[in-house]
């Protein structure tokens, strides 16, 4: 069967809702993954500061990986912003009802409801 532009058979309304509940799924497992990765990366830059604290005066450390940790930081936290804009742009009516404590958060910060 084709559509009236004579394109191919229509999607089933079921399927659509089917095929949008998956991409809204999986754009928050992505989101979730970025936040864990993010965690880690702060995780790692704390103790590699408590590392440096504890070093002797003697030991010259010559590969700091902390900037490489925060410019990884900084994009996964672009990364989370823009998909969680995208996320809340797909979820539309579904969030008409965003308390105001979370239209002040940052993109990044809003809680994910799936």
């Amino acid at each position: 069967m084709q559509d009236s532009r004579g394109c191919g058979t229509p999607a089933r309304s079921g399927h659509r809702d089917e095929i949008y509940r998956a991409v809204v799924l999986e754009l928050a497992l992505v989101i979730d993954r970025i936040r864990k990765s993010r965690k880690q990366i702060e995780s790692a830059i704390t103790s590699d500061a408590a590392g440096e604290d504890m070093a002797a005066d003697d030991v010259i450390v010559l590969d700091d990986v902390t900037a490489g940790y925060e410019r990884g930081d900084a994009a996964l936290w672009d990364c989370d912003a823009g998909l969680s804009i995208a996320l809340r742009l797909l979820q539309g009516p579904m969030i008409s009802n965003v308390s105001a404590w979370e239209s002040s958060l940052t993109p990044a910060h809003l809680p994910i409801s799936a």
